[in-house]
């Protein structure tokens, strides 16, 4: 009955303060007294019928996330578990080693230390293989399981065996300590007077503006005169870091956000503060589709106020804030909750409605009395041998009749994989209550809300061909180079480049690391064979052609192409700057062939057309 409780208390808390009841208002605590005994009724019939003991936590635990899926994907519940992983998110600290951590040939591997932490000190390095910890074999251990088992209390210590390629085994004792993960990934004076501040696929966690500030101060005094601040891939984090970013740049009252709360309720605008520690000298921000949030709050302040340009591609559009409340009920419980909606200076919304589109999350199935997740559907048809066998398997996992089950077989590729619905999506993906209108910034500017912060330059990131994508997702760089430096025994003090004797090493390498080419041929046919029989075959006809090219090209041993071979030598370097020289390194190879930063470099130079599409005259 704690859960009960606890459930009643929760809801109470999220109603509106409302005065009496109205003829033309319900009441609401009548509605949840009605859906309360409603939802009592149907668990108390569970307890006491069901053929089976149920687990009363997990089947809570369902329930309240069920609620909260109705609200919005934001919305969440944190058990003990989920309260310290945003502890950690919030304020960028946890007690650990200090390495990110894969999974390779089923034993966890060390990614990357990071400079100044315990696992650094130890002197690990990536490639690394953590065969056992605290004496127990880590093999096929998940990395849940793994990241668990290495952090602890600061202070206290951990025990792992490594395995490193042409070194015999080692045992290591590591003391954790309070880990701080950096916000700003790479200060760097790109070019003699153009400064490049890095946040890209970071977090605003507490500390943040600190951080930018410091990186600010440290890049004005070697001579920087303007500055790229990259926001691309940053999920977002703290409100409040922001603000105080945003607060670095902007004049003195130059407002930052508004937050706005139901029904026209509370509604609290946040103004620059202080004298900003970069002023009136170029400024560019660059973003991408994983810039959200926060990172959509700097870049829509330093847009409506003009202050400087926004380039790369249209951000997220997550306009919403939510606001963290603790179940004190429930030790170590949380619940984040979605409370308002947050505009840019111009007052535009930049949220993006995804509740709009059912079929981001699930598949409407042409079964009028349920929805079934597209990707379960398609992993369970992919698993089937042929057609009887997936018509046997839907029947089985989703309690279908036959009929049933010979419908969703002929769903097309396109249906399935949520392609019929794309230009649905994108003629919607702006409409938002209205909120698609164009706005001015402060110079006039136009601008729009509803879906995302919109590049005043847009440029394309330049795409890998599909083939280097398939090598990325299997880290066979990171493996390569590990393997690479073993064998010529290289450390720190060389100097290595990718000449075409690595680029034909790592062609070798990359069949006797995939799947085997007659497994490959053989999943490729069936899938084929299933595709044609289940009407998919025209939609999925030019995946398959794709995949089988791929394939007939590891077959006939043909050399990459021009362009694959050029995104393997960036991918090489990249992967060898940073197993010789470190993380940072390792960012700036990434610099080099990157087209969005180029482009906002020249937009910089060319002073003129800068202030022309600042409206500046």
């Amino acid at each position: 009955m704690r859960f009960f409780t606890r459930f009643l208390k929760v809801v109470v808390l999220l109603l509106p303060s409302y005065g009496e009841a109205t003829s033309t208002t319900l009441d609401p605590y009548r509605m949840i007294n009605n859906n309360w005994e409603r939802f009592g009724a149907v668990y108390s019939r569970v307890m006491s019928n069901y053929y089976k003991d149920v687990d009363h936590s997990e089947l809570m635990r369902a329930a309240i996330e069920g609620l909260l899926r109705e609200l919005d994907s934001y919305s969440q519940f944190f058990d003990e578990e989920g309260v310290r992983q945003l502890r950690q998110d919030t304020t960028g600290r946890f007690a650990g080693l200090g390495i990110t951590v894969g999974i390779k040939d089923n034993y966890p591997v060390v990614i990357a230390p990071m400079d100044g932490t315990p696992a650094k000190r130890a002197g690990l390095q990536p490639g690394d293989l953590i065969v056992a910890i605290e004496g127990a074999d880590s093999f096929e251990l998940s990395l849940e399981e793994v990241v668990t088992s290495l952090r602890g209390e600061p202070g206290s210590m951990v025990n792992v065996t490594i395995s490193r390629a042409g070194n015999p085994s080692w045992d290591v004792t590591i003391t954790r300590e309070l880990i701080t993960i950096k916000s700003v990934a790479l200060a760097y004076l790109i070019t003699s007077h153009i400064g490049y501040i890095s946040m890209r696929e970071t977090r605003f966690s507490e500390g943040t503006a600190v951080e930018v500030e410091q990186a600010l101060d440290e890049l004005k005094s070697q001579g920087m005169e303007a500055a790229v601040f990259d926001l691309r891939g940053n999920p977002g984090g703290l409100l409040s870091q922001a603000a105080q970013v945003a607060d670095l740049f902007l004049s003195p009252q130059d407002p930052i956000v508004s937050i706005r709360e139901r029904d026209g309720g509370r509604e609290e605008t946040r103004y620059s503060q202080r004298k900003p520690v970069f002023e009136e000298r170029p400024l560019i921000v660059l973003i991408d589709g994983g810039s959200a949030s926060a990172a959509e709050i700097v870049a829509g302040a330093i847009q409506d106020n003009d202050r400087g340009l926004v380039v790369g591609t249209t951000s997220f559009g997550k306009g919403s804030v939510q606001t963290i409340f603790d179940l004190h009920e429930e030790e170590d419980a949380a619940l984040k909750l979605t409370t308002a909606l947050y505009f840019t200076p111009s007052g535009r919304s930049i949220h993006r409605s995804y509740e709009q589109h059912s079929t981001l999350r699930t598949l409407n199935t042409p079964l009028s009395h349920r929805e079934i997740p597209a990707a379960l559907l398609l992993g369970v048809i992919l698993s089937a041998d042929d057609r009887s066998g997936a018509m046997a398997d839907l029947r089985s996992r989703f309690n279908l009749k036959h009929e049933e089950a010979k419908q969703l077989l002929q769903v097309t590729f396109g249906d399935l994989v949520g392609l019929s619905v794309t230009s649905t999506m994108a003629s919607e993906a702006n409409v938002d209550d209205g909120k698609s209108k164009s706005y001015q910034t402060r110079n006039g500017r136009r601008v729009f809300g509803g879906g995302g912060i919109t590049p005043d330059i847009m440029v394309e990131p330049e795409k890998p061909p599909q083939v280097v994508q398939q090598l990325q997702r299997r880290r066979l760089f990171f493996d390569f180079i590990v393997d690479y430096v073993s064998v010529h025994a290289l450390d720190s003090t060389d100097q290595v480049d990718v000449d075409h004797r690595m680029v034909s090493a790592f062609h070798d390498f990359v069949p006797d690391s995939m799947l085997t080419v007659g497994d490959g041929r053989s999943k490729l046919s069936e899938f084929s064979h299933l595709a044609r029989n289940s009407d998919w075959g025209s939609s999925a006809r030019p995946s398959l052609d794709s995949l089988e090219k791929i394939l007939n090209a590891h077959i006939a041993g043909q050399q990459f192409t021009p362009q694959v071979e050029r995104f393997v030598r960036s991918n090489l370097h990249r992967e060898l700057a940073l197993r010789l020289h470190g993380h940072r390194a390792s960012l700036l190879t990434k610099l080099t062939d990157d087209i969005q930063l180029q482009e906002a470099i020249n937009l910089i130079k060319d002073k003129k057309r800068f202030k022309k599409l600042l409206n500046v005259r």
